[in-house]
């Protein structure tokens, strides 16, 4: 029964906006990173320049892309005021809201594997266009383990951005809580225990420590998973 919801939920994203943003937040961190590469007067070091889409990736436009998408999904019920109809079809409850999940999830990972194309593209227009040049290539494996282990981190607070935005009718509410979250991120960036923040938790993929990266992976990881188990309880007890 749940592949019938999640056959569903693919179909119902071909009449929103959600594969937009899916391809237009990763394009945005690859050109902004290539812009920047650009106006340096000096030889572009590939790898560094690759990675560095990451880090922008995790700090900022990652977070919010999963607030976006997460209002995105929940709108498709909440606006057309569909949940009277989707919770009174056979065993809706949860599948409806576990195959939500599923979809949301694969969206973040495939919004990772564009950056990781996107970055391609950027050093291979960079190699043919810097006027200084460029040293060394990109170490695409690494490359790929960077935004693998970040889409691992970011399950957490997907699952609860997702977890809100279908709690609430309005869009408001899940607005307010990522992009509260997101400031909340920037603001405390460096502090002690800044890396326990669930926004923060992709960025600690970069950090020096592998205590840190870790702590990211078990509290995204496993976090994500005991956040969606919650959702899917609460969610299931919905009125229709």
């Amino acid at each position: 029964m749940l592949h019938r919801y999640l056959f569903a939920e693919i179909l119902k994203l071909r009449r929103s906006l959600a594969l937009m943003l899916c391809v237009a937040a990763p394009a945005c961190v690859a050109v902004l990173g290539t812009v920047i590469a650009f106006d340096r007067k000096t030889p572009v070091q590939l790898d560094t320049f690759a990675l560095g889409g990451p880090g922008i990736w995790s700090f900022v436009m990652l977070p919010l892309a999963v607030t976006a998408l997460s209002v995105l999904m929940a709108q498709m019920e909440h606006g057309s005021r569909n949940w009277n109809h989707l919770l009174t079809l056979p065993r809706a409850r949860p599948n409806v809201f576990l195959a939500k999940a599923i979809v949301m999830l694969g969206l973040v990972a495939m919004m990772s594997a564009l950056l990781w194309a996107f970055m391609l593209v950027g050093a291979v227009v960079l190699t043919a266009l810097h006027p200084a040049g460029v040293i060394g290539a990109v170490d695409t494996a690494r490359l790929a383990r960077v935004l693998a282990l970040m889409t691992v981190c970011s399950a957490l607070v997907a699952m609860l951005q997702l977890w809100v935005a279908l709690a609430y009718r309005s869009f408001v509410v899940p607005l307010v809580f990522g992009i509260g979250g997101t400031f909340v991120a920037i603001s405390t960036i460096g502090a002690a225990k800044a890396a326990w923040f669930p926004w923060l938790l992709a960025t600690g993929v970069l950090a020096t420590r592998p205590e840190v990266r870790q702590m990211g992976l078990l509290l995204g990881g496993i976090g994500g998973l005991a956040v969606l188990g919650a959702m899917l309880a609460h969610l299931s007890r919905r009125e229709a």
